[in-house]
């Protein structure tokens, strides 16, 4: 009796599986439905290595938390979410669940100091919570009330204690729908136009796509062999930047020059914010007559004239004070962190590229407007300190005297990206 009662059992969870990959081909499951009682057989971070999907519900409420180890949101939200679980574990329960095996999520959670402490209830290597909820971009949410009831799916922006209390207390919780455009496809093109073999170029423009993902970058179709110049949902400036074959190569914003009204012209507009989706295909390969045409397609489209010059342009250079390089790392080669604590932001063993271009290099703080340049031609690993929120370059360099480094605001010859109005004005 318990062999055909099992027997069965593993029937009804096949069936389960087969109509979530039918549904998962539509829309998955949708707010209002219950969760369905199938197995999870690869589980960290729990009393046991499997259990059923009901058993993290039981008279709790249940978030679960779709992510990936090079998702940087993701990462992030993880000291939320174990603060939240701590918080509420009376009457909730966290599941994290990522399609990445258990080897990779271990290493993730040991080298990232600021998470090692996180110790959730972990689905790895999945695949039927993904057929159940399919999504493009994490992190990926979804509410279920302890009746196990979705109430809600949402990206991590909602995760605060007053959505988390409502779903505790079954409150009514009208939280935005995150919705991703399963139409979209990084191997198609943006028009939902298959490029064949005769194509010699075709160009796509729109303005901002709800659903899908900000990107940019040149790649060569590996079918067609076409030149591919794709950018989704980047403002204009980023777009000259690509156009000028500058992506990459810590370009700062300040090195793109405005005139006339351009800027007014471009001003952010509602949910859009000024975004745009472009995409030219090429039978040229050559990456220098594809910049060329994309700088003229762009001039087109916005009306605008713009051309790349010579410079002298006020940067930030960062150089080296005595002899000792205590900047230089002593951490094993497998440790880095970046975080941030009271007033200092602790930067451990990381490339010095990294302060200059995720940090610096993009306008993060008030003061720097300015391009930055890395003066002391080292390439290995450093481990600084830098203020958190920066004030002005003496309270930085009262950091940086402590690694033997300085920064200084200096003339220096650069390339910039001039922009003109190309609009007659009345």
């Amino acid at each position: 009796m318990k062999i055909a009662l099992k027997a069965q059992a593993y029937i009804c969870e096949i069936v389960i599986l087969l109509l979530l990959t039918i549904s998962a081909k539509s829309q998955g499951l949708q707010i209002g439905d219950r969760i369905s009682d199938f197995e999870l057989k690869k589980i960290i971070n729990y009393k046991s290595s499997s259990a059923r999907l009901t058993d993290f519900t039981n008279g709790k409420a249940l978030l679960i938390d779709f992510w990936f180890s090079s998702c940087s949101s993701c990462i992030e939200s993880f000291t939320k979410l174990d603060s939240l679980q701590n918080e509420f574990q009376d009457n909730l329960n966290i599941l994290l669940v990522t399609y990445e095996p258990k080897e990779k999520v271990f290493k993730t959670f040991n080298t990232i100091r600021r998470i090692s402490h996180v110790k959730l209830p972990t689905v790895v290597s999945d695949t039927l919570l993904h057929l159940a909820f399919p999504h493009l971009s994490a992190p990926h949410q979804i509410w279920i009330d302890k009746d196990g009831k979705i109430i809600a799916i949402t990206d991590h922006s909602q995760l605060i204690r007053k959505n988390i209390r409502a779903l505790i207390t079954s409150e009514e919780l009208n939280l935005p729908l995150k919705k991703d455009d399963f139409k979209f496809s990084f191997e198609l093109p943006l028009a939902s136009i298959f490029a064949n073999n005769n194509t010699i170029k075709y160009s796509f423009f729109s303005n901002y796509q709800p659903g899908i993902p900000s990107s940019s970058g040149f790649y060569i179709d590996p079918e067609s062999g076409l030149l591919i110049a794709r950018s989704t949902n980047v403002d204009f400036q980023k777009l000259y930047v690509q156009a000028y074959n500058q992506w990459g190569n810590d370009f700062n914003y300040n090195r793109i020059i405005l005139e006339d009204n351009v800027l007014d012209r471009l001003k952010p507009n509602g949910q859009s914010i000024n975004s745009f989706c472009f995409e030219i295909w090429w039978k040229d390969t050559s990456k220098v007559n594809a910049c060329s045409e994309m700088q003229i397609e762009l001039d087109r489209f916005f009306k605008i004239r713009s051309f790349s010059e010579k410079r002298k342009m006020q940067c930030i250079i960062l150089r080296e004070i005595g002899e000792k390089k205590r900047y230089q790392s002593q951490l094993a080669s497998g440790i880095t962190d970046a975080y941030s604590k009271n007033d200092t932001l602790f930067l451990d063993n990381v490339k010095l590229r990294y302060p200059i271009k995720n940090i610096l290099n993009y306008g993060r703080y008030a003061w720097s407007p300015f391009q930055f340049i890395d003066e002391t031609n080292y390439k290995d690993r450093v481990s600084i300190q830098l203020p958190k929120r920066f004030e002005s370059i003496t309270q930085v360099n009262q950091f940086l005297k402590d690694f033997d480094l300085e920064v200084k605001i200096e003339d220096r010859l650069i390339d910039v990206i001039v922009i003109k109005d190309a609009v007659e004005t009345q």
